[in-house]
C-alpha cells in the first residue's frame, strides 16, 4: 500500500461510493475541494484507490484547526488498518503545516475508530445535511 497526495478527482469516486451511495455525483463535491490549501490523500493498492481523505484549514468554534472530511475505506478492505495508516498520514501532513487541532464531524457508526485514535467526542448527536447521524470529534495536536 502507498499513500499519495492527489487531485480531488482521484478521491471523489470512492468518497461518493462509500459516503454518498444513492446520491447524485454533485453531492460528493465539497466547496473546499479546489482550494490551494486543501489536501486530498489516496491509499493505493496497486492501481486501485482503497482509501481516501480530504483535509483543509478550518477553524472550529474560533479555534484554528484543520478539518478532516471524506475519509473512506473501500468496502471489503475495512479492518485491515487502512484507515489508521491514512489518519497517520493526515496527521503528518497537518502537523507539518503547523496545525494544533484536527477535527471532523464523525459518523456515529465510526466513533470507535476516532476515539481509538485519541479524538474526543463533543456534544450531542446531529444529522448531517444528507441525513446521516454524526458527532463532533476533536483531536488536539502538539
Amino acid at each position: 500500500m502507498e499513500i499519495r497526495l492527489v487531485d480531488v478527482e482521484v478521491v471523489r469516486p470512492l468518497r461518493h461510493t462509500v459516503l454518498r451511495p444513492g446520491a447524485t455525483w454533485d453531492e460528493s463535491v465539497y466547496p473546499v475541494d479546489h482550494l490551494d490549501d486543501t489536501l486530498h490523500l489516496a491509499v493505493y493498492d496497486g492501481d486501485a484507490v482503497i482509501g481516501t481523505a480530504t483535509v483543509f484549514a478550518e477553524a472550529q468554534e474560533e479555534r484554528p484547526g484543520w478539518r478532516l472530511r471524506g475519509m473512506a475505506v473501500a468496502e471489503g478492505r475495512r479492518g485491515e488498518g487502512i484507515g489508521s495508516q491514512l489518519l497517520s498520514e493526515v496527521l503528518d501532513q497537518v502537523q507539518s503545516r503547523g496545525a494544533d487541532l484536527l477535527w471532523c464531524n464523525a459518523r456515529t457508526e465510526a466513533l470507535s475508530f476516532y476515539t481509538r485514535h485519541g479524538f474526543t467526542i463533543v456534544g450531542e448527536e446531529f444529522l448531517a445535511a444528507h441525513g446521516v447521524p454524526h458527532y463532533l470529534a476533536l483531536l488536539p495536536l502538539g
